[in-house]
C-alpha cells in the first residue's frame, strides 16, 4: 500500500470520526434542551444557605419582566438588592433568616397599592383604549384590588423560580419578613406593599438539604 493511499484512508478515518463526534455533540446539546426544564424541576430545592460565587441573574429578571399577566398591566415592582449593608438591615426585618443576607441578589416584588394609577400609566403608554371598558368592568367588580395584585406578583416570582431552575441558580422564595419595616428600610413609595421575596445566588458547600418531598399524581390531580 503507497504512501498517498495510507494518507487517504488516514484522512478518511479522521474525517468520519470529526463529523461523528460533531454530530454526537449537536444531538446531546439539543436532547437536553428539550429536556432540561423538567429534569431539573427535580433537582430544585428552596435552600437555606447560599455559596459566595456570583451567578449571572440576568435569565430570572427576563423571565420576571416577561411573565404574564392579566391585561399586560403589571400591577407590581420589583425591588433589587445587591448591596450587603441593606441585606443586612433587611435580615433583622425577617426573622434573622440567613438567606437575606447570603444571597447574591435578593428581588422584593411588591404590590402596587393604587391600581388606578397603574391603569392610567398603562393606558398612557400603550394607547389601547379599547381595551378601557374590560378593564374599568373588571376592576368595578373586583373586591380586592391589592390581594389581585399580589396575585400577579406571585406569577411573576414563579417565571423568575423557573428562570433559576432552568440554569440551575440556586434560589428561594419566602414570605417570612415585616412588610412595614421594608418599606422603611428601603424608602419604598408609600403606594408599594411587599408581598414575596425570591433570593437566588450560588451553592453552598455547607449546607445539607433535606429530602425533597411531593405528593403524588393520584394525591394532588382531580380529574374529572
Amino acid at each position: 500500500m503507497d504512501t498517498d493511499t495510507i494518507l487517504y484512508i488516514f484522512v478518511g478515518i479522521l474525517t468520519t470520526a470529526v463529523i461523528g463526534l460533531g454530530g454526537l455533540l449537536w444531538f446531546k446539546e439539543h436532547n437536553l434542551k428539550g429536556q432540561t426544564f423538567l429534569n431539573n424541576l427535580e433537582w430544585r430545592r428552596a435552600v437555606k444557605r447560599f455559596g459566595k460565587d456570583a451567578v449571572d441573574t440576568t435569565p430570572i429578571e427576563k423571565a420576571i419582566i416577561n411573565a404574564p399577566s392579566a391585561f399586560g398591566l403589571q400591577p407590581f415592582k420589583v425591588v433589587v438588592v445587591t448591596d450587603l449593608e441593606t441585606k443586612q438591615k433587611l435580615r433583622v426585618a425577617s426573622y434573622g433568616q440567613s438567606q437575606i443576607e447570603e444571597c447574591q441578589t435578593l428581588y422584593i416584588f411588591c404590590a402596587i397599592k393604587n391600581i388606578d394609577v397603574r391603569v392610567e400609566q398603562f393606558f398612557d403608554e400603550t394607547k389601547s383604549e379599547a381595551l378601557r371598558p374590560i378593564i374599568k368592568d373588571f376592576f368595578d367588580s373586583c373586591p380586592d384590588k391589592i390581594a389581585w395584585a399580589k396575585q400577579q406578583a406571585y406569577v411573576a416570582l414563579g417565571f423568575g423560580l423557573a428562570a433559576a431552575t432552568e440554569k440551575q441558580i440556586y434560589s428561594c422564595p419566602m414570605e417570612g419578613f415585616l412588610p412595614d419595616k421594608y418599606v422603611e428600610i428601603l424608602g419604598l413609595n408609600p403606594n408599594m406593599i411587599p408581598c414575596v421575596l425570591l433570593a437566588v445566588g450560588s451553592e453552598s458547600k455547607d449546607q445539607k438539604l433535606h429530602p425533597r418531598f411531593r405528593f403524588g399524581e393520584d394525591d394532588l390531580l382531580i380529574r374529572l
